[in-house]
């Protein structure tokens, strides 16, 4: 077996090119951090070897992280011989016979959209640049049987195609897949999946010899099927036969024995119909009798209803004389009273009364005068708090509104400042409501084109705020000034911009006297400027900008208004006291003149009073005959409606009768038309009948049989839902084939039972030569037992294997494992996988079982990927792996990370040291060797 001697790489993952990695050592480390290429460099080699990369990757997945098109693996490998002839060279099926050493090359290109590998061989130590017009590539099967005849045989590959992490695991494999690597490695595994294959083989073809035993078994099915189906066809047969008999003759006689029988019936029935006419005609006298007493009774009705209104529409016109005549006169009775009352009540002190009544009077004006003007505040701030919850508009100004309407007239989009300020804290809303106060009716027009004709209509409207036409987006701050808790949702003004920038928020008065500012102010709106300090405080219920604003604006106002509605209410007490008493003193003062007024109209007064008597007793007699005659009335009403309903009822009834008598005799006759119609029709018809059809004994039997057309229907309907079945069978050629199939299953019978003779046979041979091949399988376990012993001598671990029952039987062999149990420092014997192995132990096993299967008949070497075995060993445990590892005969290539304790380094005669790529190189940095001194190595 060979050696690995160096390496080059070029565009092989992030590698530009990197030449001459010597390799010429026993063991080798290739340390780095995590991602610096440890595992890359092992793939480099097993691609170089043919071999599949680890964890998934391949070898495309380096070629194409270069970026380039073509990538180049090249390795010097020896070719010494082994021992004296030179015969026994490892490439000499190459043909290499004079050369010490070989170069491998492995170019990677991409061909189209894929990546493609091949290789070359080179006798000597040549050089890429020396290959690159070769035309002797090969390709990757050629190449692997090359290398097997250099020693690098299946098992070897197997061995260095494990896995990352795979190589110091071996002993946890269970003993089952332990023994079937080792079956894989000998080449024993493609020998017993042979024999599978051919019980494989056998067993189909049984599977096959049943199918066709099932297929027989099936064909004496059909036989028996097709004597069902010529049954079925004399059943098809007769079927057919007795519907067409209906269709052609039974049918036909019977609707023309129908016929007959119904047209004579219909005879009958219209001579029958006739007796009732004359029956009708003396009903249909007597309710025109009926008709014409009800239609007298009718008009007595109406006659004496009409009678009691006339006389209610006479006394009704005589009680309103009555009334008109009896107002004034009960009038001038309660002026009397009035003034009497009045003169009763009189007799204090005009002066002093008088004055009363004017101090009272204005008091009455004052407090009317106050609940007025808090009404109107109500109502005001009602109106505010719809506004503010979107019911109405914003109550504005009328300026304001007329220079809205004057633009909106115009055509000109326009804003007013309010309208696009939300303040976006609300402990500031009150030092934005005061800076920005003044400014809330400010114009912002949309178009600076418009700004010439805004300015007309607000020099005619004397507009006495700012239209501005030039706004700017507003800049997000984030600061301390006023502007930082303002949010525009539109373009404002440059100067309103500047000014809320220029003023810097501070929390007290205090705070902005320590602060350095020009221009500041509180959350209380007092604000300093260049001229001084002010105060632009502004009440909760004024507030004008901003959600926040109007939220406050709508609680404020809402917490005054029942202090308002309070104060109206006492307001409303007070005024209904002082109306009162205003009342009462006005009329002390007009008791003085009723006395003298009384005394004057006194002779008036008696006159009415004796006018009054006759009228009001005649205005009582009229009204108790109205309220009598409204209850007459109101009975003629119902007398005459009851006799209208039933003489209406009657002339329907009449009518209906009248109706009912012409459309019978109407139908009758029609009837009569269409019956001979109908009976010259029959016989024109069923001229086409044969005579002997229409004969009344043919068509008594045909009724006696099938009783009517009905019965021959659903008959029909039966026959034809039984042949539109899809079983029967209609092909009258069923009996040849029941012959043709007979001697077929005769034939198909012999065949079966000759290659069953022939299966059982070979079923017989494979499991004979199985049985034979046992032997081979004891003798490779064997082998590899005494490999795994002879090592552990070496590494100075007693290892014994578990006797491997083999039989040749199916079960035996799927169920058959291989036990290793291994004794370390004289202690009790410990199994593959059992957990009392500590991590030096568990590395040491792997090792021991993993070095076994490189070891062949031609002796041990080659060499060993190994990812990371030190890892979690402590120093005791690197060392004696370390000194294992020295004393086996083979080239190892270990990985181990950076952080590792240096004694991983012990053992190593070669040391490479991998880095990563910065981010800000396109390349890899290249590979540091450590190379142990020669008089060291020889002193260890």
């Amino acid at each position: 077996m060979f050696h690995i001697k160096s390496l080059e790489l070029v565009h092989w993952d992030y590698w530009q090119r990197i030449k001459n990695i010597p390799l010429d050592a026993k063991i080798i480390t290739i340390a780095g951090q995590n991602g610096s290429g440890k595992t890359t460099l092992l793939d480099a080699l097993r691609t170089l070897f043919g071999l599949d990369c680890s964890m998934g990757r391949t070898y495309k997945h380096y070629a194409r992280h270069s970026g380039q098109q073509t990538a180049w693996i090249r390795a010097v490998v020896d070719n010494k011989a082994m021992g004296q002839q030179l015969s026994n060279r490892p490439f000499r099926g190459s043909g290499f016979f004079s050369d010490d050493d070989v170069t491998l090359f492995c170019q990677i290109q991409k061909n189209g959209g894929d990546w493609k590998r091949q290789y070359l061989m080179r006798p000597g130590c040549v050089e890429i640049e020396e290959v690159t017009e070769a035309t002797d590539f090969l390709g990757v099967e050629n190449y692997r049987k090359r290398l097997a005849m250099a020693g690098l045989s299946p098992a070897m590959a197997k061995v260095l195609a494990l896995e990352q992490g795979e190589t110091d695991k071996l002993c946890e494999y269970a003993p089952r897949q332990l023994l079937d690597l080792v079956f894989q490695v000998f080449g024993d595994k493609e020998v017993l999946d042979a024999y599978d294959e051919a019980k494989r083989h056998q067993r189909d073809t049984e599977t096959e010899l049943k199918r066709f035993e099932a297929e027989l078994e099936a064909s004496r099915t059909n036989l028996e099927g097709l004597r069902l189906r010529v049954a079925n066809y004399h059943q098809w047969e007769d079927l057919h036969k007795e519907r067409r008999n209906l269709i052609e003759e039974v049918m036909p006689t019977l609707e023309y024995h129908e016929a007959r029988e119904k047209a004579g019936n219909i005879s009958r029935q219209l001579r029958e119909a006739r007796k009732p006419l004359a029956q009708a005609d003396q009903q249909l006298a007597e309710k025109r009798a009926a008709v014409a007493a009800h239609a007298k009774g009718v008009t007595e009705a109406q006659q004496q209803e009409t009678l009691l209104e006339q006389e209610a529409t006479a006394l009704a016109s005589r009680l309103a004389s009555l009334n008109g005549k009896l107002k004034p006169l009960e009038s001038l009775l309660e002026q009397k009273e009035r003034l009497q009352k009045l003169a009763a009540d009189s007799g204090a002190d005009i002066a002093s009364v008088t004055k009363q009544l004017d101090e009272k009077s204005a008091e009455l004006a004052k407090q009317r005068s106050a609940r007025d003007s808090i009404a109107a505040k109500i109502g005001e701030a009602k109106a505010t708090i719809s506004a503010l919850q979107g019911k109405t508009a914003m109550p504005e100004p009328e300026p304001v509104r007329a220079m809205r309407r004057a633009l909106n007239d115009a055509g000109i989009p326009h804003a007013m400042l309010s309208d696009i300020v939300e303040v976006t804290d609300a402990k500031w809303q009150g030092a934005v409501e005061g800076v920005l106060g003044g400014y809330a009716s400010v114009v912002l027009l949309e178009r600076e084109k418009d700004a010439a004709a805004a300015y007309k209509l607000a020099e005619r409207e004397r507009y006495r705020h700012f239209i501005v036409p030039e706004c700017v987006k507003a800049p997000n701050a984030k600061d301390d000034s006023l502007l930082s808790v303002v949010k525009f949702s539109a373009a404002a003004p440059s100067w309103l911009i500047d000014q809320l920038a220029r003023i810097t928020r501070v929390d007290s008065v205090d705070e902005g006297f320590k602060t350095h500012a020009e221009e500041w102010i509180t959350p209380d709106a007092y604000h300093r400027e260049r001229r001084g300090g002010r105060s632009l405080f502004v009440e909760a219920a004024r507030y004008r900008f901003g959600q926040a604003g109007r939220t406050q604006r709508q609680e404020a106002i809402t917490k005054t208004l029942p202090a308002l509605e309070a104060e109206e209410d006492k307001l409303t007490l007070a005024i209904s006291k002082l109306a009162s008493e205003v009342s009462a003193l006005r009329a002390r003062i007009a008791g003085v003149d009723a006395a003298k007024e009384l005394m004057a109209r006194e002779d008036e007064f008696e006159e009415a009073v004796r006018s009054l008597e006759p009228l009001k007793k005649e205005r009582l007699e009229v009204g108790a005959r109205l309220g009598e005659l409204q209850g007459l009335t109101k009975a003629a009403t119902v007398t005459r409606t009851r006799a209208e309903t039933t003489w209406q009822n009657s002339r329907m009834a009449l009518s209906e009768a009248e109706a009912g008598l012409r459309l019978n005799h109407k139908r009758q006759i029609e009837q009569r038309t269409d019956h001979a119609k109908v009976l010259a029709e029959l016989r024109k018809s069923w001229r086409h009948l044969p005579v002997s059809w229409k004969r009344k004994a043919r068509r008594q039997g045909l009724v006696s049989e099938h009783v009517n057309t009905h019965q021959v229907q659903l008959r029909l309907q039966s026959l034809e839902h039984s042949l539109a079945r899809d079983d029967w069978e209609l092909d009258a050629t069923v009996i040849d084939q029941y012959h043709r199939l007979n001697d077929q299953l005769a034939n198909r019978q012999t065949e079966t039972d000759e290659r069953r003779y022939q299966n059982n046979r070979a079923i017989e041979a494979t499991a004979n030569a199985r049985g034979a091949y046992i032997e081979r399988l004891r003798y490779t376990i064997k082998t590899y037992a005494a490999n795994i012993k002879e090592l552990g001598q070496l590494a100075g671990i007693d290892v014994q294997t578990d006797p491997v029952k083999l039989e040749n039987d199916d079960v035996l062999l799927s169920q058959a494992g291989l036990h290793v149990r291994f004794k370390f420092d004289g202690k009790d014997q410990i199994g593959m996988n059992d957990g009392e192995a500590s991590g030096g132990q568990q590395v040491m096993k792997s090792l021991v079982l993993l070095i076994g299967l490189l070891k062949s008949e031609d002796g041990s070497g080659g060499f060993v990927f190994i990812d990371e075995p030190f890892a979690h060993l402590d120093i005791r445990n690197i060392q004696l792996v370390g000194e294992f590892l020295k004393n086996t005969d083979a080239q190892y290539l270990m990985t181990t990370p950076l952080t590792h304790n240096t004694d991983v380094y012990d053992p190593s005669e070669l040391t490479l040291i991998t880095s990563k790529k910065k981010k800000d190189t396109p390349w890899a940095q290249p590979i540091f060797v450590l190379q142990r001194r020669q008089e060291q190595a020889k002193a260890a």
